[in-house]
């Protein structure tokens, strides 16, 4: 497990800027506000395993929980014998927070939902740091990216336990709850390819 204070991960601005539709640097009290008020809902949490990956047939990505079938997973974990799977999560509180701001205040809901989206993929980015110190590994890739189906998060998240240990649940539309969980991916680098 990796877990994290609140008020260590610092939102990237510039996905900030994307989400809210402003130019990156944008500064506003709104904002500010939104940010020390969720952090007092955010339980950052990741689990992780460290695992075999087998890619001996094209476009064909063997785990021990599941096989994916993906040219663009395929090709991200060219070089890779082994990868990280995890998940991440900003933890339910969060969720019930921005229900209750979206009856409140719209304002503050659209501000605080693009926070938590960035937040959530913020720490996902510290958490991947975290897992590969010391490793020479490939960028994360996500179901739901590209051609690899949001279907394998179901043996994945499996896989991780991440209802026990992050209490991640997937719905029926392939959704994950807390809405603010990421699953990914990680390859790392055969050493002799390094």
């Amino acid at each position: 497990m990796i877990t994290s204070s609140p008020e260590d991960i610092e939102p990237d601005i510039n996905e900030l800027a994307q989400r809210l539709g402003t130019a990156r640097g944008y500064k506003d009290d709104l904002i500010e506000a939104c940010l020390k008020s969720l952090r007092d809902h955010i339980d950052y949490k990741c689990a992780y395993i460290r695992i075999p990956v087998d890619l001996s047939r094209e476009n064909i990505c063997s785990f021990d929980f599941a096989e994916m079938k993906s040219r663009n997973l395929y090709d991200n974990l060219k070089g890779c014998s082994e990868s990280f799977v995890f998940a991440v999560t900003c933890g339910a509180a969060v969720d019930r927070y921005l229900m209750k701001l979206k009856v409140t205040s719209q304002a503050e809901y659209f501000v605080t939902d693009a926070l938590a989206s960035t937040l959530a993929d913020t720490f996902c980015g510290y958490a991947a740091d975290k897992m590969k110190a010391g490793l020479s590994c490939r960028p994360r890739f996500s179901p739901g990216y590209g051609d690899l189906s949001l279907s394998v998060q179901q043996p994945l998240l499996e896989r991780l336990a991440a209802r026990d240990l992050l209490g991640i649940t997937l719905g029926s539309s392939l959704l994950m709850s807390p809405m603010k969980s990421i699953t990914a991916i990680m390859g790392i680098r055969n050493e002799k390819d390094n």
